[in-house]
């Protein structure tokens, strides 16, 4: 998993019909862990990070990302290459996104998302 690899992916969730980017929203949903698993080609680390991603964190991030999916919105990736020598990894999601609803089939959505990778 890589930004270049992210963006790549959203482009070509984007492309997919309504009903098939909700099939792909309703999954990230409900399953943020697997689904990442199966959208992208993991390191052993990369994967070994996610399985330990706490459940809290994950429902939230896939719930995020669910809302963009649904509304055709940015997602990006900030991923720096780990320093040198002992460090802890952080995973955070910052985003801008007004969600509305109406009671319709899906929410109303605006802004961006961006997932960020830090280290200390």
């Amino acid at each position: 998993m890589t930004p270049t690899g992210v963006d790549d992916k959203i482009k070509e969730l984007y492309l997919l019909s309504n009903a098939a980017l909700q099939t792909e929203a309703l999954a990230i949903q409900a399953d943020f862990k697997t689904w990442i698993k199966d959208n992208f080609i993991l390191s052993t680390k990369q994967e070994d990070y996610l399985d330990d991603l706490n459940t809290q964190t994950s429902t939230y991030f896939g719930s995020q990302s669910s809302i963009c999916f649904s509304n055709r919105l940015p997602i990006e990736l900030i991923y720096p290459a780990p320093p040198v020598g002992e460090h802890s990894k952080w995973t955070g999601s910052s985003n801008n996104l007004a969600v509305k609803s109406d009671g319709s089939a899906k929410p109303i959505a605006t802004g961006t998302l961006t997932f960020e990778f830090s280290y200390t």
